[in-house]
């Protein structure tokens, strides 16, 4: 018997405003980068929390 291996669903956000992580406790600061679960960031993401990381390369070669 095989067991598929799960596909791992998070992905990385930007915190827009401090938060604290409601497990560890610890605090995130603005500009910091975090890997949730949709559904971790999901509330994060309505309160202006959290945002869906973007790429810079785009802005970096532009001036």
């Amino acid at each position: 018997m095989t067991t598929k291996q799960p596909s791992n669903p998070r992905q990385v956000y930007t915190v827009l405003s401090p938060y604290q992580c409601p497990n560890k406790k610890h605090w995130h600061q603005k500009g910091d980068t975090v890997d949730l679960l949709p559904c971790e960031a999901e509330y994060l993401i309505l309160s202006g929390k959290v945002a869906l990381a973007t790429n810079t390369a785009k802005q970096k070669g532009e001036a």
